[in-house]
């Protein structure tokens, strides 16, 4: 999963932006940090340069900040907010491990170079320094510079190296966690202030549950891309929690697909988009496409099914135990949809899932949809995603568009499903 999609401003400076911000005076900011006035007037020229845009109007009475530093002075808060929070967690490390934390580590003003910063996240991504080293195009030795540097720096033990292989400690993921939720900040900063000079720019990125990724995101994203070429997608894979976890971090910006319940995650918004069912589905002329199908049919049909534990073979396993029936045969294990659609047009195997995801094939008639209604299969297609003040504005499109495209697609294929009959027990 590739972290921190946009780039960040220099983050050296910005405890002396914040300050400049909150003091409305450089002369005020440089008595505050102990710093000269021409260093301070030199790391706010830096920042502007850095971003290409003017942060402060300079006046006789001291600096205003512009609406691009207004932008900027709120991520930063909401940055800081996150170092702190991390910072009083790991002080009660420190506490039970009878530990004295260093006095003021430029960790939680997230005063380090932004280069240590980012081997530090390649590093936990592909935990091989020589595959970081290759993607920073930069040496081994020095990938292990920088991690070292940036421990020390924080008087914490981020990796074990007890082992030949370099592991980050929990506390190492634990601060990794909120550094990657601040730095997220700042991403979104950066695309706030192309829109505010009307540039719609930046990286979406989406995990994609199987029914969003098949049906709904492509016809959202062609659509946001006709409008808004500038900005950029990229989809994600993998199990729910990997991707819930993604977004919390601030990797995604939003997660589309079938949601099992996310209490654990207090300050994601879920939204359900619309209610799907799990179908049968099967090639056309199959023998089971009639409309007396019993239970026993099904019991002896031969399956292609996502592997155990997803939500469709749970969901699946579920509605057969509740009509007394022996869980399905399974005969190819797939979650990749053209294995199945190969599977389902050239044998007798059928397949559960939501009709949208085979609907080229079902409008064509090359594939059917079974007459026949599993029980306790209904389960709600959503949109997962960060509160409005922490999503970008490409996300807030995106998300804008996946529920017009419900509106103008989904409901439009449910108007045109086949009969559904009842599963005859007898």
């Amino acid at each position: 999963m590739t972290s921190q999609r946009n780039l960040i401003p220099p983050t050296k400076h910005l405890r002396v932006f914040y300050t400049v911000a909150q003091q409305a005076s450089m002369s005020k900011a440089a008595e505050e940090l102990r710093r000269a006035p021409s260093a301070v007037a030199n790391s706010i020229h830096q920042l502007e340069a850095s971003l290409q845009v003017t942060l402060f109007e300079r006046t006789t009475r001291g600096v205003i900040l512009t609406e691009a530093g207004k932008i900027l002075a709120r991520r930063v808060e909401y940055a800081f907010e996150e170092m702190q929070t991390v910072r009083a967690k790991l002080d009660e490390v420190h506490a039970r491990n009878g530990t004295t934390p260093l006095r003021n580590p430029p960790i939680y003003s997230l005063a380090v170079n932004e280069r240590r910063l980012a081997v530090w996240i390649a590093f936990a991504e592909r935990k091989h320094m020589g595959e970081v080293a290759k993607q920073m195009q930069i040496s081994q030795p020095a990938v292990s510079m920088a991690l070292r540097d940036l421990e020390d720096s924080t008087g914490l033990t981020l990796f074990d190296r007890s082992t030949s292989v370099v592991r980050l400690t929990s506390v190492g993921e634990l601060l990794l966690m909120h550094v990657k939720r601040a730095l997220a900040q700042l991403g979104l900063a950066l695309s706030e202030i192309a829109a505010l000079n009307g540039v719609m720019e930046g990286q979406v990125t989406i995990g994609a549950l199987p029914f969003g990724r098949a049906y709904i995101l492509p016809m959202a994203i062609a659509r946001i891309h006709q409008k808004y070429p500038l900005l950029r997608f990229t989809t994600v894979e993998g199990p729910f929690e990997n991707l819930v976890n993604g977004l919390w971090c601030g990797d995604l910006d939003l997660v589309l697909g079938p949601l099992p319940p996310v209490e654990q995650y207090a300050d994601l918004l879920r939204e359900d988009i619309f209610n799907d069912r799990i179908a049968v589905i099967a090639r056309a002329g199959h023998p089971l496409a009639q409309d007396h199908t019993r239970l026993q049919d099904l019991a002896a049909a031969h399956w292609v099914l996502p592997t155990a534990g997803t939500p469709t073979r749970e969901s699946l396993q579920f509605a057969f135990q509740s009509m007394g029936v022996p869980e399905p045969h399974v005969t190819v294990e797939s979650s990749d949809l053209s294995m199945i659609r190969g599977l389902l047009l050239n044998s007798d195997l059928i397949t559960a899932a939501s009709r949208h995801l085979f609907e080229p094939e079902i409008r064509s008639g090359s594939l059917v949809v079974l007459p026949m209604e599993l029980p306790q299969t209904r389960r709600h297609i959503g949109i997962l995603r960060r509160k409005q003040e922490h999503s970008s504005p490409g996300a807030q499109l995106l998300i804008e568009e996946i529920r017009a495209t419900r509106m103008a697609g989904v409901d439009a294929a449910d108007a045109t499903c086949p009969h559904t009959l009842v599963i005859n027990p007898s």
